[in-house]
């Protein structure tokens, strides 16, 4: 053996005697053979871009890789996948430039007309480059139906639905059903809607367009997610409380036009915060498995209850430091974890099969956390964990002048930051599957979670959330109010939230009054309670 590939076995054998262990690359250039007191493992490993795509996703996690676009479009193609019309859609252009013609009022009030359901009916995006296009709003089921837009990017679909509906054992596609029901009906349509539709329909050269249903989800989605979720999902219980409140708010006794936004809002949150829990396991199970396999004791599950530290939007110029708690926790779970998904997701897959070739059974689902218990019982299997792990990290880095992880106990750490260079030197790679994504549908200068003021991002919660939060814990509660302090506060962490300090939860308090959602029956705070006004 000559060359970069006698060079390449001199430095595995380097990684390998450290931990008195040997390790091999066979001939295929790409599986490493790896034996220590007896036991011997064999991994074949991703040596290029291609490879760590393909690990860059986790079925029982994610139904796809999506990037990041603009929230409403995601109900929109939703309801696309939900209907039988994609081969007679017409572009939304149409319908815009013939509007004053086909709408069926008096000639000389057309033009006005026009005008004013360009606005109420288009989505417009703003942003700081590229002028993305507008669509038609999704108050209506039959406008996805007969109508695509331009500017599509790669993101979510009707698979993303399906994958909530997942209820550990099938497809409960009831949330699917409620939200093709409600906006396939014509309860609480306005004189304008129904002028608007009649012309949509005309423009679609369609009097009648195909209902949509959960059956063309099943059909075209239905085999291959339920193949991908047949070892269980990464997080049931997030899914289980996604479709929960989803049903939830379609259910609530609103204006049409209220309950379609307020179902894209709670969709959007919890799309958001389920990327954050995501984020947040992946990145701490790795931390547990590197110190498992550094020697240390199994930490405790790390819990996603309370990380993000919020405060309460205001209406008026309210400062914000970068010393605040709510901005510590955006740069914690932001910068940190959510960053770093993807390559996260790639660490994570190659733990799981690392640890299974080492002889530990951490189950079918990859969960780094899952792995570090499995291998914290197994001293054979750790070192050979540890080894591959770090020769995964060499084959990553070949022609990098890094220095090689010799030193016994670094290779998940080692790995992971090699998944990390292979991403950073791929531009945007890391941030259009994780950040950006979060950022449409909950982010911005002024969003419903995370805000920018200047240069400090931090997590903020206004006052419409905060109505619907209290409206979806009240309704799954059963009861007509909650206890502030002791029932309301710790429900909300259940979903991640809280909180930053209890200046704040008297702020908390304070905004939960002028909504008119809180009941004082005395001074003492323990007498503070959130109450249904629906």
């Amino acid at each position: 053996m000559t060359g970069p590939a006698a060079s390449l076995q001199y430095t595995l054998n380097a990684v390998a005697a450290s931990r008195n262990a040997t390790i091999s690359l066979l001939a295929d250039g790409r599986t490493l053979r790896a034996t220590y007191a007896g036991r011997q493992s064999e991994l074949a490993l991703p040596i290029d871009g291609t490879d760590l795509d393909r690990l860059a996703h986790m079925p029982s996690a994610l139904p796809s890789r999506a990037r990041g676009d603009v929230r409403e479009k995601t109900l929109y193609n939703i309801l696309q996948d939900m209907s039988d019309n994609s081969g007679n859609r017409v572009n939304d252009e149409i319908l815009r430039e013939k509007l004053a013609d086909l709408l069926q009022v008096d000639q000389g009030h057309r033009q006005v007309l026009a005008a004013v359901t360009e606005r109420q009916y288009w989505i417009h995006p703003t942003s700081a480059s590229n002028s993305p296009r507008s669509f038609l709003a999704p108050f209506h089921s039959e406008l996805p139906t007969a109508f695509d837009y331009a500017g599509r990017y790669k993101s979510f679909r009707g698979n993303l639905l399906l994958f909530l509906c997942w209820d550990g054992n099938g497809f409960d596609t009831a949330l699917a059903d409620e939200i093709a029901k409600f906006l396939g009906s014509e309860d609480g349509l306005s004189p304008l809607d129904r002028v608007f539709l009649n012309a949509a329909r005309t423009a679609a050269s369609s009097q009648e367009l195909a209902p949509v249903s959960s059956r063309r989800l099943l059909e075209r989605y239905g085999e291959a997610l339920r193949n991908d979720l047949a070892p269980g999902a990464f997080d049931q219980e997030s899914l289980d409380r996604i479709r929960r409140d989803l049903l939830a708010v379609v259910k609530l006794q609103l204006p049409r036009h209220d309950k379609a936004h307020a179902l894209i809002a709670v969709f959007s949150l919890h799309i958001a915060l389920y990327y954050y829990r995501l984020a947040f396991r992946l990145g701490t199970g790795l931390d547990c498995a590197a110190a498992v396999l550094d020697g240390k004791e199994l930490p405790e599950r790390p819990r996603f209850e309370g990380r993000i530290l919020f405060r309460v939007g205001s209406a008026g110029d309210r400062p914000v430091r970068a010393s605040d708690a709510c901005a510590q926790a955006w740069r914690h779970l932001d910068e940190h974890h959510l960053l770093a998904l993807p390559a996260n997701m790639v660490s994570a897959n190659l733990v799981h099969q690392v640890a299974q070739v080492s002889g530990s059974d951490c189950g079918p689902v990859p969960d780094p956390y899952a792995c570090a218990q499995a291998l914290a019982g197994d001293p054979v299997g750790r070192v050979l964990a540890d080894l591959l792990c770090a020769a995964a990290a060499v084959m990553l880095r070949r022609d990098s002048t890094e220095v090689v992880p010799s030193d016994p106990g670094i290779g998940v750490y080692a790995l992971r930051e090699a998944v990390l260079a292979s991403f950073r030197s791929r531009g945007n790679a890391l941030k259009q599957r994780g950040r950006d994504i979060v950022n449409t549908f909950v982010g911005g200068f002024s969003g419903e979670l995370k805000r920018n003021r200047g240069r400090v991002r931090f997590f903020e919660l206004d006052e419409q959330v905060i109505f619907l939060l209290v409206k979806l814990l009240l309704d799954n509660s059963g009861r007509n109010q909650l206890a502030f302090r002791q029932e309301f506060l710790p429900a909300l962490r259940e979903y991640g939230l809280a909180p930053q300090d209890a200046a704040e939860e008297e702020l908390l308090s304070q905004a939960l009054g002028r909504l008119g959602l809180l009941e004082r029956y005395s001074d003492a705070g323990e007498a503070l309670y959130v109450r249904h006004i629906l």
